[in-house]
């Protein structure tokens, strides 16, 4: 951080130079973000507003390259295993729905990761992979129990083969349309997908999308569905959200897949209010050492309480709702490797340890170092 002309140098080399609210025009020209309010806690807020940007991103991302798996790998065994090749009427309005219903993810509501987030192409890849398998294997199991009730009119397989006609296809392209829009609940979520509460909006565009996608089924298509096997479908598929989520848990217990958690801001929020800030800025804290000491009683009393508890029941309770596992996720790795990286290009100078700069090295050099 810096206000003044002397500290645009550093500010402009720093790898996130802040200007505060009173800095001179040189400051916030050569600083990457700007303080508009007084105090430090603009920073923690770009933060956590930064790390909910990339929750949306990796959402958005993983949730397309699972949708796409599973479209994928299903509509692939159909016709190669199943000789049952779906019309492409059929696949054109389940892409059409699918990226129209998703606009809203760029207003989701998202929690912000309790530490710093990375680009890591592996994780993404293996998260994919669970999503869009887990539907994958539902949607097959499915079109294999079409004929045990699930849908009318379909003959068993061993008499008359496989279902491949009309009514058959119209089923299967609704069951991969529903569950497809309902994967994006599960893909969002750190922990199980009923704990994080999405937007509104996405709510509103992916059931929207469903009931479009039904009354297609329904009215638009030859050879309709019934309404008794769209309850059926949507129980399915319901049953499927369940299914795809625990193995997405499953996932990250394993592969400790974002297993820092979540940021807790409401909690945050408790303890700014217990602290009794001041309305007005220089305004004393009213019995300031009262609400300090309460506070402290209040952190030692939680202490002992979580030592009494099991480990195990807590570190359950925070995986199922965040993600959180306990252990060293690979950001921290990251970390430890980045700050060894950091401390080899420290350097002694006499009893101080110093930075390699050109400067100092030159100083070096000519053997004109300061203390």
């Amino acid at each position: 951080t810096g206000d003044g002309v002397n500290d645009a140098p550093a500010l402009s080399a720093a790898q996130c130079g802040i200007a505060v609210d009173d800095a001179t025009d040189a400051a916030k020209n050569a600083a990457a973000m700007i303080l508009t309010t007084e105090g430090l806690s603009a920073v923690f807020g770009a933060v956590v507003e930064s790390r909910k940007i990339f929750a949306r991103l990796f959402s958005y991302v993983s949730y397309r390259l699972a949708t796409t798996i599973q479209i994928l790998i299903y509509l692939s065994v159909l016709v190669y295993a199943f000789d049952c090749a779906l019309d492409p009427l059929y696949v054109i309005l389940l892409a059409l729905l699918n990226d129209v219903t998703l606009l809203p993810i760029a207003e989701d509501r998202q929690t912000a990761s309790a530490e710093p987030e990375h680009a890591n192409v592996g994780a993404l890849i293996g998260f994919t992979l669970t999503l869009g398998v887990s539907q994958s294997v539902a949607s097959l199991i499915f079109y294999l129990c079409m004929d045990r009730g699930l849908i009318e009119g379909i003959s068993p397989h061993d008499e008359v083969g496989y279902p491949t006609g009309v009514h058959a296809q119209n089923a299967i392209w609704l069951q991969v349309s529903i569950a497809a829009e309902f994967l994006i609940f599960s893909a969002r979520a750190p922990g199980l997908w009923f704990f994080s509460r999405p937007s509104n909006q996405l709510i509103f565009s992916t059931m929207l999308g469903n009931v479009v996608a039904t009354l297609f089924a329904v009215y638009a298509f030859a050879d309709p569905l019934n309404w008794s096997e769209i309850g059926t479908i949507w129980l399915y598929n319901a049953c499927v959200l369940f299914i795809v989520d625990a193995m997405k848990m499953v996932y990250k217990l394993i592969s400790n897949h974002n297993g820092a958690g979540i940021i807790d801001e409401r909690a945050i929020a408790a303890d700014d209010r217990a602290m009794a800030k001041p309305k007005e800025e220089g305004e004393p804290v009213t019995e300031f050492v009262k609400v300090v000491e309460r506070h402290r009683e209040s952190v030692r009393f939680l202490a002992g309480e979580a030592e009494r508890k099991s480990r195990r029941s807590t570190l359950s309770k925070s995986f199922i709702a965040a993600g959180n596992t306990g252990r060293p996720s690979f950001r921290r790795a990251d970390l430890r490797a980045t700050s060894v990286l950091m401390a080899s290009q420290l350097t002694p100078f006499g009893d101080d340890l110093r930075k390699r700069t050109p400067a100092a090295l030159a100083r070096t050099t000519s053997g004109s170092v300061s203390p």
